[in-house]
């Protein structure tokens, strides 16, 4: 019984607004592609994920600090790109700890 209170104790200590499927997914994402990160049709193909979904889970991530956007030229074109920030990481790896004790 202990154990169950240790692990929702820690549980409460998670920010609510990475503990989502598609959040993990995305800063996993990220993080696997390092610092040059990826352009949002490139996660958007990758991660499978609707316009809706991907966007709004993407700025919920922008803003708790999980990850930054940047404008970046290819071509003609400008688009955005998102890689994970070290505070991302460090939040991913307590997830993954967290998950794994359970």
């Amino acid at each position: 019984m202990g154990e169950i209170r240790e692990l929702v104790r820690e549980a409460h200590a998670f920010n609510s607004k990475l503990i989502s499927v598609p959040r993990l997914l995305i800063l996993a994402s990220l993080e696997d592609l390092g610092l040059d990160g990826a352009a949002y049709r490139e996660l958007k193909a990758g991660l499978e994920m609707e316009d809706g979904l991907l966007y709004s889970n993407l700025k919920a991530l922008e803003e708790t600090g999980y990850l930054e956007e940047k404008d970046v030229k290819l071509g003609n074109k400008e688009m955005a790109s998102y890689h994970i920030t070290d505070e991302g990481k460090e939040a991913l790896n307590s997830a993954r700890a967290w998950f794994e004790k359970i």
